[in-house]
């Protein structure tokens, strides 16, 4: 288990952001002006909403970063736990 627990924790936080996505999402079509999404979409280099393959790239993207802050955070925490033993 050790070995594998950058993977647990980079798969969770994946999930947890591409679900979070699809919530930010669902709450800017209900309400337009005062969602998340569309006050990061200015500062994305690619479109994350707008359009069908806008929200598909977004949801890419913050799936892939969460992939990757969980992979960061797993191994970090792994050196960590084995050095403050």
């Amino acid at each position: 288990m050790k070995g594998s627990q950058w993977k647990v924790q980079a798969f969770s936080l994946a999930t947890t952001l591409g679900v979070a996505y699809v919530f930010c999402a669902i709450f800017d079509a209900l309400f337009p002006p005062f969602g998340l999404i569309r006050w990061l979409s200015p500062a994305s280099p690619w479109p994350i909403s707008g359009s069908l393959g806008g929200y598909v790239i977004g949801f890419v993207l913050f799936t892939a970063a969460g992939f990757l802050l969980g992979a960061l955070h797993g191994l970090a925490w792994g050196f960590w736990s084995k050095r403050l033993k």
